[in-house]
C-alpha cells in the first residue's frame, strides 16, 4: 500500500488547482472546487500560492444575475518562457514559446555548421543576445532545446550518429556552460513530432513522417515517442527501399533517403530548402513539366514508404516537415491513390493525415518538452516551501 503525506496531498491538489486553470481560463474557484472534489478553502488557499509566485492571475469577473459576480483566474503565460532552436548546414531558427507552446518571439540567423566547438560558442552568443534583446530573465527560462539532424545520446548531449553535419561524437558542452537551465540535443524528426503532438493532444498512437531536406520519422505509441534503446526508433530514412539503388550518406544503397528527402525532389542539393521549394512549387503551379514528373516520382516512393510502414504499425500516418507544408490537397489524394493501389487489404487510407503544425515545427518542437515538463511537475519548480 501506497502511504502519501499531508505534503504530498498539498503539491498534488496544487498542481491539480494549476492544471485545472491551465486548460480553463478564466474559470472561478467555485467551479474549481466543484471539479476536483476540494474544499473552498483549500483552492483558496492554493490560488493565493500560485498568485505569490506569479504563475496566476485575476482576469476580470464573470457575469450574474444574482449575488456579487465571482472572480476569473487564468495563468501567466509569459510567466515562464521555453527557447527551441533549429540547426540547418546554413541557417539556424530560434523561438521562444510562452507557457501554451505560443511563438512569441523567432528569428533566423544565417550561419554555416562546423563540427567543432566554435560553432557551439557562436550559437551561445546568439542565444544569449536573443534572450537578451527579448528582455527574458534568465529566471523565466524552463530550457533550450536544440533540434538537430542526427541521432542523439539519451542525456541530450552528444550527438551519438550525425553523418549529415560530420558531428557524430561532438557534444554540447561549449553551449551549456553559459546557462543554468537545462539545455539537449533532440533529433530533428522527433521535435517535428512533438510539435504536433501538441497541435493533437488526442493522438495516442501515430507513425509521423518528416519530409525535409533529409528524411525523418518518429513512433509514437500510448502518447510517447519510442526512441527504443540507443535512440535508432523511427529512423524510417534508411529502410531500404529500392534494393542496390542508388548511394545514402550512410554509406549504404536504396535508404528511403534516396527517394523520400528534399535532395530526391530537387534533384541537387541544396543550401536554402525554403528558397529552393518556393520555387519549384511554384514552377509545379505553372505546369513546368519537369516539376510535375518530379513531383509525382517523389509521391510514388513516399506511397510505398507509407504502406510499408503501416504494414508493421497500423496507425495513423501523418505527413509533416518542411517538403509537406507545400502539399495540396490533390497531392494528399494523390498520394492516398498510390497507397491505395498497393495496399494488400483495403482501399480505405484515411489513416493518412496532413500534419497541422506547418511552421518552424522542429524549432517549436525542441521547446515543448520543457512546457509539457513544467505544466505536468510544477511543484519541482517552484520557491514555495510545503
Amino acid at each position: 500500500m501506497d502511504f502519501f503525506s499531508l505534503t504530498d496531498i498539498k503539491k498534488k491538489n496544487l498542481s491539480d488547482v494549476y492544471s485545472y486553470i491551465y486548460h480553463h481560463p478564466s474559470c472561478p474557484k467555485q467551479e474549481i472546487a466543484s471539479a476536483l472534489s476540494v474544499s473552498l478553502p483549500t483552492v483558496t488557499q492554493h490560488l493565493n500560492t500560485l498568485t505569490e509566485e506569479g504563475l496566476i492571475e485575476k482576469c476580470g469577473r464573470l457575469d450574474s444575475t444574482v449575488g456579487r459576480r465571482a472572480v476569473a483566474y487564468q495563468i501567466v503565460s509569459l510567466a515562464r518562457i521555453s527557447i527551441g532552436i533549429e540547426l540547418l548546414p546554413h541557417r539556424a531558427t530560434i523561438v521562444a514559446l510562452d507557457l501554451y507552446g505560443k511563438i512569441i518571439a523567432c528569428d533566423k540567423i544565417s550561419l554555416d555548421f562546423t563540427p567543432d566547438n566554435t560553432y557551439f560558442t557562436a550559437l551561445k552568443d546568439i542565444t544569449k543576445s536573443f534572450i537578451h534583446e527579448n528582455n527574458y530573465d534568465e529566471e523565466r527560462l524552463l530550457g533550450i532545446g536544440i533540434g538537430v539532424q542526427g541521432l542523439i545520446s539519451p542525456d541530450g548531449q552528444c550527438f551519438t550518429f550525425g553523418k549529415i553535419l560530420d558531428s557524430t561524437g561532438l557534444r554540447l558542452d561549449a553551449f551549456t556552460d553559459a546557462f543554468s537551465v537545462p539545455c539537449r540535443l533532440i533529433h530533428d524528426a522527433e521535435c517535428a513530432c512533438y510539435s504536433e503532438l501538441w497541435e493533437q493532444s488526442d493522438l495516442t498512437d501515430a507513425i509521423y513522417i518528416s519530409l525535409g531536406q533529409h528524411l525523418g520519422g518518429a513512433v509514437l505509441i500510448d502518447g510517447k515517442l519510442q526512441v527504443g534503446t540507443t535512440g535508432k526508433s523511427g529512423t524510417f530514412e534508411h529502410m531500404t527501399l529500392v534494393p542496390d539503388g542508388l548511394t545514402c550518406y550512410c554509406g549504404k544503397s536504396g535508404c528511403a533517403e534516396c527517394y523520400c528527402s528534399g535532395h530526391a525532389l530537387l534533384g541537387s542539393d541544396t543550401t536554402d530548402i525554403h528558397q529552393e521549394l518556393d520555387l519549384f512549387f511554384k514552377k509545379r503551379e505553372e505546369k513546368n513539366a519537369d516539376c510535375q514528373k518530379r513531383l509525382e516520382d517523389y509521391l510514388s516512393y513516399v506511397a510505398i514508404l507509407i504502406n510499408n510502414l503501416h504494414m508493421v504499425l497500423e496507425t495513423p500516418v501523418i505527413l509533416g516537415g518542411h517538403i509537406a507544408s507545400y502539399f495540396t490537397e490533390e497531392d494528399l489524394e494523390l498520394i492516398r491513390e498510390k497507397v491505395a493501389d498497393r495496399s494488400t487489404f483495403d482501399r480505405n487510407v484515411t489513416y493518412i493525415l496532413s500534419g497541422k503544425c506547418k511552421k518552424d515545427a522542429v524549432a517549436i518542437g525542441a521547446a515543448i518538452p520543457y512546457i509539457q515538463d513544467f505544466t505536468e511537475q510544477l511543484v519541482a519548480h517552484m520557491t514555495a516551501e510545503f
